[in-house]
């Protein structure tokens, strides 16, 4: 071969490994993670800049869902683009609490949490379905996860399965069951089912003339995939004044988790956030059901404050303010039962509420104090979420 052929040869061989590796890293690229983000300097955001969990995905990029309207790209805008429907607008927080919430980020929360993208948790999503089972706080949860996802969607909502028996079963749950799903890239679902009670959650029920399996019975035996993700919250639903049967449903719950978790290992259990009623410690006390309605008066609990750190600290002498430092009761039986007798991580999401008392959302009837208005503690429990993910 003459000299100069040799070293066109030399030279083809080259452009068509430096094209190899040009489309490896991109095709790696795409499948780490579909959509692009920048990632924020600590000082744009400590400057101003919404950071992308609180609404910073709509803001100076280009952003295909966060303008084709409809429910999901509106509500995702975090009031930018109103809804038009009075029970999803009341869910957002008001131009005083977003200052608050800026304010609370900016002094409290590292860069991590800050700088946090949605490539960041699509690793860890990717080609699984996730659960998310419970009561209205874990549906806002959910709804958090939706609108950080906003562009890895169709923004479609989809019923969890294609099996009749399934859905049904899912469908009859008191309280309407909700099994939906977003559909995302990848092969990946996001999905809410609405069972706002123990009971429901890992045994077969009845509930009036009502009655069926477990939703987790049922997603496990006809449904769900061993590396799919499970996120189950209960816990306001259940009264003080019977701790005994939450113990007995966490009780269930643990067992029915030890005995499936070598094939089905991806379990959370998410606790209850703290609610700032005009109530002692800040609960809702059951001897208002049926009497006191809203609009309430939000407000913090005496003598409990946020460390540094992110954790809880009361004042010195008081029982009531070390109790709602420790989580209450319900966080305390979610720990001592779930976690120390079963081994089911729990999504630590309590400390991110527990002083957050101006943060609560309106409803119906005004302004009640146990859900969170969107953009605030919601937006970090999906910060909560990928902390507990990485060390799972």
């Amino acid at each position: 071969m003459r000299p100069h052929n040799r070293l066109l040869l030399v030279l083809l061989l080259f452009l068509l490994a430096c094209s190899f590796i040009y489309n490896t890293e991109g095709d790696n690229a795409l499948e780490s993670c579909p959509v692009y983000y920048e990632r924020h300097e600590v000082e744009q955001i400590q400057e101003g800049r919404a950071p992308y969990l609180f609404g910073g995905i709509y803001n100076g990029r280009p952003c295909v869902n966060c303008n084709r309207g409809g429910l999901w790209s509106k509500l995702c805008s975090f009031g930018a683009q109103p809804t038009e429907q009075s029970h999803w607008d009341q869910q957002i927080c008001s131009a005083k609490q977003t200052g608050f919430v800026q304010k609370t980020l900016r002094l409290k929360h590292g860069p991590e949490m800050l700088q946090l993208t949605p490539c960041d948790l699509w690793p860890h999503l990717r080609g699984r379905t996730v659960w998310i089972i419970g009561d209205s706080m874990a549906k806002d949860l959910y709804r958090s996860l939706r609108c950080f996802l906003i562009e890895f969607q169709d923004l479609y909502t989809y019923h969890a399965s294609d099996n009749y028996t399934a859905m049904s079963l899912l469908a009859n749950i008191p309280g309407e069951g909700q099994p939906w799903c977003a559909h995302m890239a990848q092969d990946t679902r996001l999905c809410q089912i609405h069972a706002v009670q123990g009971h429901l959650l890992a045994k077969p029920w009845q509930q009036g003339n009502q009655s069926g399996p477990g939703v987790l019975q049922v997603l496990l035996e006809s449904v769900a995939r061993p590396d799919d993700i499970f996120v189950v919250h209960v816990g306001l639903w259940h009264r003080r004044s019977r701790p005994k049967v939450y113990d007995g449903h966490l009780r269930a719950l643990g067992k029915l988790y030890q005995r499936v978790r070598g094939k089905f290992p991806n379990w959370f259990f998410m606790e209850t956030p703290k609610q700032h009623f005009d109530s002692p410690d800040g609960d809702f006390d059951e001897e208002w059901v049926g009497v006191r309605r809203g609009p309430f008066t939000c407000q913090p609990v005496a003598g409990v404050s946020l460390k540094a750190d992110g954790s809880a600290a009361a004042e010195a002498g008081s029982e009531q303010a070390a109790a709602v430092a420790r989580g209450t009761w319900r966080n305390a039986a979610v720990h001592s039962i779930l976690e120390k007798q079963y081994g089911m991580p729990v999504l630590p999401v309590y400390n991110t509420t527990v002083t957050a008392w101006q943060y609560h959302r309106n409803n119906s009837q005004g302004q009640e104090c146990s859900h969170y208005c969107f953009p605030s503690a919601p937006q970090l429990w999906v910060w909560a979420f990928k902390r507990s993910l990485d060390a799972h």
